[in-house]
């Protein structure tokens, strides 16, 4: 109980920053393009930043070839098991609000709600893991998750950089040939990155008070989603990475990333590519919603298993 209460005030904590970005939308302190602004922000500097931070402050020697290995195909194996499931469901729904549904059940909120959550309940350790896990959810989702979206070719750019890629490009040989840098860029680093928790949540919530709230009631197709998305699919695998055994904290790092609330990414996705935007809105928000219950659930689960 006491391990459930600890992880449920940390997504508690994550709820309050949510509900700050909902009523500044509310009050017309920050409007749609803002936010859209500041999601750029996010992800093309404070992800970047977050990321290499983790690799400055990694203790020496603690990455081996092996860890590397399974700190890339972890998160592989978890968005194969969404999209296995992905293609059981939603084939009645109309082509665009299936395209939506489907993105929302494989594409989770791994950098805005997992590496808040995975700095708070595992460390600084566990978001040295959790920044292989961006990497490896931007690769997949301007891939597949790009063309399934409408978006027609993958583009090579995007590809190659995106905000997870970046950040281990410049992190990663910091950390394995360790080098030693002046605190003047270092300091700098960790203060921008220190800005992902407040400000991802402060955008969701934003995304969020644009839906009306009616909406949330009367979509039976988002709570069999939200399910499939908080409950199925990590139960599923978390069973198949227990086999495996990795390390405990890797393995706590990817569990509870696999089990975040739908990725921001799906209502830009849909916005960009025409799309049901207010359906991928809904889906964010349902989601993160019921996520203040069911991550502390599998955190605790996982702990017991371990």
């Amino acid at each position: 109980m006491d391990a459930f209460l600890a992880v449920a005030m940390k997504v508690a904590v994550i709820l309050i920053l949510i509900l700050v970005g909902y009523f500044t939308v509310k009050k017309g302190m920050f409007t749609k393009e803002s936010l859209g602004h500041i999601t750029s922000f996010l992800l093309y500097i404070v992800t970047p930043c977050l990321i290499v931070s983790s690799f400055l402050t990694a203790e020496s020697g603690m990455l081996d070839l092996w860890t590397l290995v399974l700190a890339v195909l972890l998160p592989a194996l978890s968005i194969g098991i969404c999209i296995a499931i992905s293609y059981l469901f939603f084939r009645r729904e109309p082509i665009g609000r299936r395209r939506v549904l489907r993105f929302s059940l494989i594409f989770c909120n791994v950098g805005f709600m997992g590496i808040p959550l995975v700095e708070g309940i595992v460390g600084s350790e566990g978001v040295l893991y959790g920044s292989f896990f961006i990497a490896v959810f931007n690769i997949f989702c301007w891939t597949y998750g790009y063309v399934m979206m409408g978006g027609g070719k993958v583009r090579l750019k995007a590809l190659l950089l995106n905000p997870g890629v970046i950040g281990i490009v410049i992190g990663l040989p910091l950390y394995l040939l360790d080098v030693p840098l002046p605190s003047l860029v270092v300091e700098p680093v960790e203060l921008v990155s220190a800005l992902n928790t407040p400000l991802a949540m402060i955008v969701v919530g934003g995304y969020i008070a644009q839906v009306k709230l009616s909406a949330f009631v009367s979509d039976l197709a988002v709570y069999k989603m939200a399910v499939l998305r908080l409950l199925v699919a990590p139960a599923l695998f978390l069973a198949l990475v227990l086999l495996i055994r990795p390390d405990d904290t890797l393995l706590m790092s990817v569990v509870i990333q696999a089990a975040t609330p739908v990725a921001a990414n799906c209502v830009l996705f849909a916005v960009q590519y025409h799309s049901d935007a207010e359906l991928a809105s809904k889906c964010v928000a349902v989601t993160t919603v019921f996520s203040v219950l069911t991550i502390p659930l599998v955190a605790v689960v996982t702990q017991m298993l371990l």
